[in-house]
């Protein structure tokens, strides 16, 4: 059995990973939840080795590609291995930091193509765009 194939996740996909609340063991699962539960142990031998390959031991959430599963489990480990070289905060992916130190160097690599402001992170371009140049509400 081969790995999946490499993992090459855009920054702004894997900002909706910062902040995830983990639900506790003692809470009770919805009908809902418990529809979409990692197999049970009955299950075939080869799919087992597969979803627990892919799946976080700490949390169950089950990912498609191992490096996914490694970059979570940051989460729960706290390992923040990128250091700011401008002050003391550490990020847990390069691209993180990268977007950090744009603060402390003013660098602003998105411009807005209707009125020319620049900014430091693409959503905040999107969030002025769709505020302040909208079609439908007759910004800009």
């Amino acid at each position: 059995m081969s790995d999946p194939e490499p993992c090459r996740i855009k920054q702004e996909d894997t900002e909706e990973l910062i902040g995830v609340m983990v639900k506790e063991e003692s809470e009770e699962l919805s009908e809902d939840e418990e529809k979409h539960q990692v197999k049970s142990e009955e299950e075939t031998e080869h799919s087992l080795l597969v979803v627990n390959d892919l799946t976080c031991p700490q949390c169950g959430k089950i990912f498609k590609h191992k490096c996914s599963v490694k970059l979570h489990m940051m989460i729960h480990t706290g390992e923040k291995p990128y250091q700011c070289s401008h002050c003391d905060k550490r990020f847990s992916r390069s691209g993180f930091l990268k977007t950090h130190e744009r603060i402390h160097t003013g660098e602003k690599p998105y411009h807005c193509t209707e009125c020319g402001k620049s900014f430091n992170q693409s959503s905040s371009l999107r969030t002025h765009t769709k505020h302040n140049h909208s079609r439908s509400d007759g910004g800009g």
